[in-house]
């Protein structure tokens, strides 16, 4: 992700704005930090506290205070250098603050899965009971081997409601078969199941030469 920052491939702004509270940062540092990312991709070695605090509300002081804050707590780091004349000189980086970011959305991502899966698994016992260890393996297998997308399987579950069965070896086949098709997202198989339909109602209506439709052929994937 640092390596994405100095290669201006990543939005720095938006990004630490959508985590500074969790990352433990207030207001101030926030805009202290972006101000500093956005000095030290354009003045590396020539900028000063002044620089930053031009265009916040607090005075060159109290930004060489929180500076020094965000050191300590090692979101930024400060390291000697010498450049080819041998003269020492200080470089700023805030490499330690990609890494928090980085683990906090790890952090995130595991935390949502988890209760995702905790989702699965009771819309499952809901619609089957008490499942059986060869249910519970299928299951785990969707969300970790596959990787399906929870929403996926969600649909899949719904999908088997609405011909009236029960079987997990049912959803796992409808699963499988996006699988094959390269399905990833609800909106794709919402959009396969829509044409699906609208053909095979096609091919009844040309052999049975009538438009009479069954009112619960049509399940509205996508106003539901």
């Amino acid at each position: 992700m640092y390596g994405l920052w100095k290669d201006n491939l990543l939005d720095f702004n938006t990004l630490l704005l959508t985590t500074y509270k969790e990352l433990g940062l207030n207001e101030q540092e926030y805009v202290l930090l972006v101000l500093l990312a956005r000095l030290l991709k354009t003045n590396p070695s020539g900028w000063t506290f002044s620089d930053i605090s031009t265009h916040m509300t607090i005075d060159e002081a109290n930004c060489s205070v929180l500076f020094i804050n965000l050191v300590e707590r090692q979101y930024i780091t400060v390291s000697s250098k010498m450049d080819e004349r041998g003269k020492r000189f200080e470089e700023y980086s805030i490499a330690p603050l990609f890494e928090k970011i980085e683990t906090l959305l790890r952090q995130q991502k595991t935390q949502a899965t988890s209760t995702q899966r905790e989702e699965i698994f009771s819309m499952i016992e809901q619609e089957f009971g008490i499942l059986s260890p060869l249910d519970i393996e299928t299951i785990h297998l969707w969300m970790t081997e596959d990787n399906f997308d929870p929403e996926l399987i969600k649909l899949a579950i719904r999908e088997m409601n609405s011909y009236q069965i029960k079987s997990i070896r049912y959803i796992d086949k409808i699963l499988l078969d996006w699988k094959k098709k390269n399905i990833k997202t609800v909106e794709e198989a919402k959009r396969q199941l829509i044409a699906f339909r609208q053909r095979k109602q096609s091919s009844m209506t040309t052999e049975t030469q009538t438009v009479s439709v069954d009112p619960n052929f049509y399940y509205d994937w996508m106003n539901e």
